[in-house]
């Protein structure tokens, strides 16, 4: 039994430009560029947002029993991807409008969320306000105690990320659904107040991860994908895709 619901948002929140969005392109992105000498560290994170109202008025109906999640993300082409790494999902703990920008803008769009702001330049709603303005020290906003991860092998693969402590919590309302944050472990530095930590602040050269977004109209099968198990031991499966 096979379930689709369409993607509702996702976006790319690149730290090299604290306001640009990407909201409309193809592909989304957890990259890593710096110096040949390892310093000066730029990221990006990824932002998606899925609608969880027919899992969740599946399951008070009693439709839906014993379910996993999984979050699918499809390869495509990333750079320089170094050895076994691992990218995490955690929930994100602030609204944000996906927007209607490209990377390759000029100028560049500012509306929308972005490595600085949740809904738009313009709007001046950053992510952690009480940050001194900071540019480094946004990056979006996530609870940090619940989270899923996936480890990948030298090259390159498609992403199936366990991501069930995370909708458990969305679905029980300990956290609100405001979406999926993809990343690295750590963040970057922040000049003059704290040191880069874990494999996102560090120096270590590990490459550029790509995967197709909600945008990619050639194969929908393809887009980012959000699955539903039920009842692992009877085998049955419903897959949602979605952001």
């Amino acid at each position: 039994m096979h379930y689709f619901i369409f993607p509702d948002a996702d976006t790319t929140l690149y730290s090299a430009s604290g306001s640009k969005n990407t909201g409309l392109d193809e592909i989304i992105e957890v990259r890593k560029d710096m110096k040949t000498d390892g310093t000066n560290v730029k990221v990006s994170r990824i932002l998606m947002k899925f609608d969880l109202s027919y899992i969740s008025s599946s399951i008070v109906r009693g439709l839906i029993t014993n379910p996993k999640y999984y979050l699918n993300l499809y390869d495509a082409n990333p750079t320089e991807i170094g050895y076994s790494q691992s990218l995490y999902a955690y929930p994100v703990s602030q609204s944000w409008i996906s927007g209607e920008g490209f990377d390759s803008d000029d100028p560049t769009t500012t509306q929308g969320a972005s490595w600085d702001y949740k809904t738009g330049l313009n709007e001046e709603d950053w992510w952690n306000p009480e940050s001194s303005s900071y540019s480094t020290e946004q990056g979006g906003a996530y609870y940090k105690n619940v989270y899923g991860s996936q480890s990948f092998a030298w090259g390159t693969e498609d992403m199936r990320m366990d991501v069930t402590p995370i909708v458990n919590s969305w679905l029980d309302e300990t956290y609100p659904n405001e979406g999926f944050m993809i990343k690295r472990s750590g963040s970057i530095e922040v000049q003059n107040i704290k040191s880069g930590s874990g494999a996102e602040g560090n120096s270590d050269a590990l490459g550029s991860f790509a995967f197709f977004s909600r945008q990619f109209l050639l194969r929908c099968a393809h887009w980012p994908a959000f699955g539903l198990v039920i009842d692992q031991e009877s085998g049955i499966c419903v897959w949602d895709f979605s952001i």
